[in-house]
């Protein structure tokens, strides 16, 4: 049987295999070093020297932050946690690089990537690897029907659509939108989201009435502007990320649009803002991993350690990261194979991690907190700043909740 296949069966082979006592051999990982001192060898596949580095070097800071929380916390199963940060580059030819390095080096289970199509060069292999793959930032729907052994703690481009969709057509009875999708940067995300978005509103009773998709060339022409608002949106996504989301934001601005405009969590970052500076950017509203004015006490306390460690406040990258290698640790305890590792990692309820309360669920599925976020402007300093700051929150589980009945 395909292992791809197994991934739609694994809660019933679960109970199938504790009950006889037989685990298929595909399903074991990598054996542990014989010594019982002997460090639990684990990886974080990051592009340290890719275009986003930046990213993974944040990722990586809060990844240092959790193996000393769980080593100071009996590590897996008693032994220690041993984390190596493989560099991918960001590339085809890195990854390969990457993960040849961690099967000499006897890595049993791993952090995937940062972005979208870095985490989809990593997880292809996860089957042959045998190896537990846990997802903290990229979003993809795809990513955990691809392999029974791919996890993740972030939300789905799915699931944070469907919370926007709902914030627009319940809370402020909006149902006629527009899409525009840019395919610099990471293309794949942005197709991801544009087509998650669309499904998202036509399930609920809503309207798209145009997607306009950009090159990575390219910059909205004012044609494109004027076929899109010809259409009369009531809300626009712009699904993309950084600067060019934020110089599409300000073209739709110049041109006149003030109704919503809409993004996805890649909108949590400072080149975006730091884009907007001086720009009057309007009512917008996005989902997110994270709030930095979280009060939980979990957060608070990783907040502290993390500073004496770094010297900074975390943020999005070192949170997710952080809480990613927690839940691994989780799975990993007393767990050599993938039944084990399943069972371990959904007994994770109504758990307060550093970002979020997660509940882990059946072939990869999540309930955990999404962060709903607007756009402030402070006007006190020479020129306007645009920052984010929370609008709502809630439980994915609690969707439905969410809808205001007449």
């Amino acid at each position: 049987m395909k292992l791809k296949k197994l991934l739609y069966l694994l809660p019933v082979l679960i109970v199938m295999f504790l009950a006889a006592g037989c685990i298929p051999a595909e399903f074991y990982f990598r054996p542990l070093p014989e010594n019982p001192a002997a460090p639990v060898p684990v990886a974080a596949f990051l592009p340290l020297s890719g275009s986003n580095r930046i990213y993974a070097e944040q990722m990586s800071e809060g990844l240092r932050a959790a193996e000393s929380r769980i080593n100071r916390n009996h590590g897996i199963g008693g032994r220690r946690l041993k984390l190596y940060i493989l560099d991918t580059a960001g590339s085809e030819e890195g990854t390969a690089t990457a993960l040849k390095k961690a099967e000499k080096l006897g890595i049993i289970a791993a952090i995937a990537g940062f972005s979208t199509e870095e985490v989809s060069r990593l997880i292809k292999h996860a089957d042959r690897l045998q190896m537990p793959m846990i997802i903290p930032l990229a979003t993809s729907d795809y990513h955990t029907d691809a392999s029974p052994f791919v996890y993740r703690n972030c939300f789905s481009d799915l699931q944070q659509m469907e919370v926007l969709a709902a914030h627009l057509y319940h809370w402020r009875k909006m149902s006629r939108g527009a899409v525009v999708t840019d395919s610099a940067n990471d293309a794949e995300y942005s197709r991801g989201i544009a087509r998650n978005f669309t499904q998202a509103i036509r399930d609920i009773g809503g309207t798209i009435t145009i997607n306009t998709v950009l090159n990575a060339k390219e910059m909205i022409s004012n044609d494109q502007l004027n076929q899109l608002l010809s259409t009369e949106p009531e809300f626009i996504m712009i699904s993309g990320s950084g600067k060019r989301a934020a110089e599409i934001l300000k073209k739709l601005r110049e041109a006149g649009f003030r109704g919503i405009i809409c993004g996805s969590d890649s909108w949590d970052d400072d080149q975006f803002f730091e884009t907007l500076t001086g720009t009057e950017a309007g009512e917008c509203i996005y989902p997110a991993l994270f709030n930095p004015e979280n009060t939980s006490r979990e957060f608070r306390e990783f907040q502290k350690e993390f500073r004496q460690k770094f010297y900074h406040n975390p943020g999005v990258c070192e949170t997710q990261s952080f809480d990613a290698l927690v839940f691994l640790a989780i799975g990993l305890e007393n767990a050599d194979n993938l039944v084990d590792f399943d069972f371990n990692w959904r007994k994770i309820r109504n758990f307060p991690g550093a970002a979020a309360y997660y509940t882990m669920g059946k072939k990869g599925a999540l309930d955990r907190t999404i962060y709903l976020k607007s756009l402030g402007v402070d006007r006190d300093g020479e020129k306007l700043r645009v920052y984010p700051r929370l609008s709502s929150k809630m439980q994915y589980s609690k969707l439905n909740d969410y809808r205001v009945l007449e």
